[in-house]
């Protein structure tokens, strides 16, 4: 078989592929003889059907079958003996198939467009001037810590009366245009958390309500997102959609939650009998626990942002047209050519910037390797025992399940991303020595939500 390359454009290429009868014909000779051992038609013995009827019969197929496997071989042989960078798989060009005689085989020539990835030009330096975001775990965000810890811990009371953060518990009935009850329309008993409403005038209206009390609401104001709506109602997702008009939301039950006080029982609900023992050493706890949580978000914020940097600096260039061609043809559903132009961008700046992150991986010799996954699985292993009171397997029997993790292609990829992002912050941090900005903690919000 013999593959040569040209040139097509600055990251594109052909390969052109010639095979001989030297080539194919020992692979379909032994096709065949498999064939016949098997073959079984009236009139014979089973494999003493005559090889030219089984050529006539399966002959062709086998043919193909065996030109592909040498291709799909030879191709990716001479892609990795090459150090050929490819996006995506080559691509045959289609006329290539009908020229050549199937019938009557000789010598079979192909041809294949390749789209090559670019070459990535990064600088990590100090220049890049990317900040550590610290944020500032003031007083007023322990106390808010501790608030929700008072309720997250507390218990459910009935209550006469509604206020601004009780749960409702009651009926949503349908309405018809007119404000009456809906004929065959939706009934079903609901939840409603009154501190989550977002839209004031709802919320409103029902504070300072009572058992037995009928309220007309929006559907949508007191539902997080259409999913949440449809579990609220009873009804399937695609119902909520067209869903129109008001509901009547006829109250059952006002549960109204009671904090726990700051104190011992609250203590050592949080970390544990007799861990902390006052006030004090309590929100020096709660504090830390705090800066420790916020500090893998600064982690995740700083590395996204200096990899935004990488990204501009690089200004990568990408094969788009052999691209769009390739996600056409590789698609499990058919596309058009306008909905190919429509998720091109995204497709395409989602893989500019995993063309940057590999490149720095390379660079600095960062990819995760084999014993800091099995080490990795192991923790994994251990931890998940632990966390439910269990002694964690070891020896033979740990390594075992960690194994099981990493035979499981979905768990080995998560186990290598997690530990090379672990690897790239370390770097960064080492390499960029960079200066910490205290924010507060809506700024770190936005600055986390951002993109």
């Amino acid at each position: 078989m013999h593959i040569e390359r040209e040139e097509t454009g600055t990251l594109t290429a052909t390969l052109k592929v010639k095979l001989s009868p030297e080539d194919y014909g020992p692979g379909v000779e032994k096709a065949l003889k498999e064939q016949r051992k098997s073959a079984v038609l009236p009139g014979f013995r089973p494999g003493q059907v005559p090889m030219t009827i089984i050529k006539r019969k399966v002959g062709k197929a086998v043919l193909v079958n065996e030109v592909e496997r040498l291709i799909d071989e030879n191709l990716r042989n001479y892609i990795q003996d090459n150090a050929i960078k490819v996006l995506g798989q080559p691509l045959p060009k289609n006329e290539d198939v009908a020229a050549n005689n199937w019938e009557e085989p000789g010598e079979f020539e192909f041809r294949y467009e390749l789209g090559m990835a670019p070459s990535v030009n990064i600088e990590l330096s100090e220049k890049i001037g990317v900040t550590y975001p610290v944020v500032d775990v003031n007083d007023e965000l322990v106390q808010r810590e501790i608030d929700d810890m008072q309720r997250r811990f507390g218990k459910m009371e009935d209550a006469e009366k509604s206020s601004a953060k009780d749960m409702l518990v009651g009926d949503m009935i349908q309405l018809d245009p007119e404000g009456n009850i809906l004929e065959g329309g939706i009934m079903n008993r609901a939840t409603i958390s009154l501190e989550f409403i977002e839209d004031e005038a709802t919320r409103e209206s029902l504070v300072n309500k009572a058992v037995g009390d009928e309220v007309t609401v929006d559907p949508h104001k007191v539902s997080r997102d259409h999913e949440d709506l449809a579990h609220m109602l009873g009804v399937e997702h695609e119902q909520i959609h067209g869903l129109a008009g008001n509901f009547q939301f006829r109250i059952a039950e006002i549960k109204h939650m009671v904090p726990v006080e700051v104190g011992q029982e609250l203590f050592d609900r949080v970390y544990g009998k007799d861990a902390v023992t006052d006030e004090v050493a309590f929100r020096e706890k709660v504090k830390e626990g705090l800066q420790n949580m916020f500090q893998r978000d600064s982690d995740r914020v700083y590395k996204r942002e200096v990899m935004k940097k990488l990204y501009e600096q690089a200004n990568v260039e990408l094969p788009d047209g052999f691209l769009k061609r390739w996600i056409s043809e590789s698609s499990k559903e058919p596309v058009t050519p306008e909905q190919v132009e429509e998720g091109y961008t995204g497709y395409a700046e989602g893989l500019k910037q995993k063309l940057v992150e590999d490149r720095v991986v390379e660079m600095y010799g960062l990819e995760a390797k084999g014993e800091e996954l099995n080490a990795f699985a192991q923790r994994y292993v251990a931890d998940q025992f632990m966390q439910y009171g269990m002694p964690a397997p070891e020896g033979e029997k740990l390594q075992q399940m960690a194994g099981r993790m990493l035979g499981e292609q979905e768990q080995l990829r998560r186990i290598r991303d997690t530990i090379v992002e672990q690897k790239m912050m370390t770097h960064f941090k080492a390499l960029l020595s960079p200066k910490e900005e205290v924010v507060s903690y809506d700024a770190f919000v936005n600055l986390a939500r951002s993109r």
